[in-house]
């Protein structure tokens, strides 16, 4: 009987340990899932926000002709490391101001043969500029994509690894509260083992 009940104690650990990590492991895998989900959705709204931000002050200046204004704006966005270049352009599509070596959009819309490194993980944004419901011009800004998504792939891993070391220090101190424990745990086993017998004997009795 006691063996009998020892190999199903087994059992049921075995068990609960094998249900335990296939959790964790599906848990960690539909988490990188939504990581990488998450992490293109932020850098989309990152970028929309930093071309509308861009655009608004863009139509301030461009609408009250103030020329040194739009280039220090320019040369602003250009100095972001996120940002490859800046340009901005009337209402026909002329440039008016541009960052220093900006790549042509025919060349990002990729309608002109060009060095493929050039553009790789570019992604420009356009936005159009009105002043009182008249369209005065336009702004594209190109981002560096890839150097966005490395950033918030770098904050993601960091919070990550703060996980996993939560875990391993939950587990070891499960450890330790089980080693302190573990003596009364083995004296109630040993008393549970000795006293279902006498209660099975003392049953067939009556």
């Amino acid at each position: 009987m006691n063996k009998r009940m020892y190999y199903w104690l087994r059992f049921f650990q075995i068990s609960g340990l094998l249900a335990v990590l296939i959790v964790i492991f599906l848990q960690f895998n539909e988490l990188r899932l939504i990581s990488n989900s998450v992490r293109y959705q932020q850098t989309e709204k990152f970028s929309d926000s930093l071309t509308n931000l861009a655009a608004t002050e863009a139509t301030r200046y461009l609408s009250q002709n103030k020329d040194q204004d739009l280039q220090l704006l320019i040369d602003d966005l250009s100095t972001d490391a996120m940002v490859r270049d800046a340009t901005i352009y009337d209402n026909l599509g002329k440039v008016l101001f541009q960052s220093n070596n900006p790549l042509l959009l025919p060349v990002l819309l990729k309608l002109e043969t060009s060095d493929d490194a050039d553009i790789k993980g570019i992604i420009p944004y356009i936005a159009e500029l009105y002043n009182e419901q008249e369209k005065i011009g336009y702004i594209r800004i190109s981002l560096r994509q890839d150097h966005i998504l490395q950033l918030i792939f770098d904050y993601q891993q960091q919070t990550l690894e703060t996980l996993i070391s939560l875990l391993l220090l939950s587990f070891l101190a499960g450890c330790i509260i089980m080693a302190l424990f573990f003596k009364r745990l083995e004296a109630w086993y040993y008393r549970l083992n000795s006293l279902i017998p006498n209660l099975i004997a003392t049953n067939k009795q009556h």
